[in-house]
């Protein structure tokens, strides 16, 4: 039985489209919605415990499809790493908006603009993700603590769940090459 990865991007699609829909959420309430209204971060920190949810049931079936069949050790590599990329993503999504609301959320090493807002998130949600920590930026509300504690449920998930699957992955066999004897 042949499994399609190019068609939905290794069931990826539906996880994208999510995180996709949830920027734009975050978008527009960065541009047009009162920074003043107290009730934004807990939507900030309500939709992010969403997508976990969301991307640990659904994505992590996806994946644990993928691995029973045949592919090609690239494929898979490529799908797990775009795994990684859209939760870092998502992450530094959730950040960004959360210190766009409130700017007592995080301490930066200096006053960001918004594309040094959105580029420090990223780079503090990779931090996180690979648990490096280095305290350059620091989450010191109780909403911001709670989102960096989710970040770090959801990659030790990610993690534990590629590792320990690491022998149920069948590797489809590459082209057999001949060697002539001289």
């Amino acid at each position: 039985m042949k499994y399609n990865v190019s068609m939905n991007i290794g069931g990826m699609g539906y996880t994208t489209m999510v995180v996709g829909l949830v920027f734009m959420v975050y978008v527009y309430l960065m541009q047009f919605v009162d920074h003043t209204l107290k009730w934004i971060p807990i939507l900030v920190v309500f939709l992010a415990l969403s997508k976990v949810i969301f991307f640990t049931v659904y994505s992590f079936t996806q994946i644990n499809k993928l691995i029973t069949h045949r592919h090609s050790a690239s494929s898979l590599v490529w799908i797990f790493g775009l795994t990684i990329f859209i939760m870092i993503f998502s992450f530094a999504s959730d950040y960004a908006c959360l210190a766009g609301f409130d700017e007592s959320a995080f301490i930066f090493g200096s006053e960001p603009s918004f594309w040094r807002l959105l580029f420090e998130a990223f780079y503090f949600s990779m931090v996180t993700f690979a648990s490096i920590g280095y305290g350059d930026i620091v989450p010191v509300t109780m909403l911001a603590k709670i989102l960096v504690m989710i970040e770090i449920g959801q990659s030790f998930l990610l993690i534990v769940f590629g590792l320990s699957n690491i022998n149920n992955i069948r590797i489809q066999p590459g082209p057999v090459k001949n060697h002539k004897k001289l």
